[in-house]
């Protein structure tokens, strides 16, 4: 599940679509959620037919078309909570669901399998670590799924995970580019820069 329906106060400007290592910030989140999952929830804003487009060519881009839906629909934002509801209705039956922020691009495929990998392995929540810092993406078993819906669409992800904090396994991973969020120009430059940095790292091995 990737959460896209935020307004981008910050920014200025829907930053999901600017361009970021050859694609989108939009399209690099993609990346990363099909790299551990079967398929790929995008929950918008209505009518949000920029981070849908984006998404659209990202899938195609990735040959995932049929791994990737736009589940547009959230009618108001009383905060991000009530997408990842949306996101949950359309999850179904899903066994483990990762929650990806849309706006933290560069977080590895690795990480987002290392955390799969540990509700499957029966953790009830699973969050990614870094130097001693959590990240992303959340990683919740299927049976929460009913208890998160019950609760009020004002209600925050941090609040579950409290609330269950002896069920919370923590995932040691090297990754800190999951910690780097794209709210402001200026952390939009950051995660250019580190994006080119990391292909020329590519290039080079």
């Amino acid at each position: 599940m990737i959460l896209a329906a935020g307004h981008a106060d910050r920014m200025g400007s829907n930053k999901l679509v600017l361009p970021l290592g050859g694609g989108t910030v939009i399209g690099a989140v993609l990346a990363a959620a099909l790299a551990a999952c079967d398929r790929a929830l995008v929950v918008t804003g209505l009518h949000d037919q920029g981070t849908r487009t984006a998404v659209e060519r990202a899938a195609q881009g990735l040959d995932a078309q049929e791994r990737v839906e736009v589940v547009e629909g959230v009618p108001y934002d009383p905060g991000m909570f009530i997408s990842v509801q949306a996101g949950l209705r359309r999850a179904g039956a899903a066994d483990v669901i990762l929650v990806f922020p849309g706006d933290i691009p560069l977080v590895a495929g690795s990480t987002a399998v290392a955390v799969r990998d540990a509700v499957r392995g029966g953790a009830l929540i699973a969050v990614p670590v870094c130097a001693g810092r959590r990240g992303h993406p959340l990683g919740l078993a299927g049976r929460c799924t009913a208890e998160l819906l019950a609760m009020s669409e004002r209600s925050t992800l941090r609040q579950y995970v409290d609330a269950h904090a002896a069920d919370v396994v923590s995932v040691p991973v090297d990754d800190a580019d999951m910690l780097m969020d794209v709210d402001t120009p200026q952390d939009y430059r950051h995660a250019v820069d580190r994006a080119c940095s990391r292909g020329a790292e590519g290039r080079e091995r």
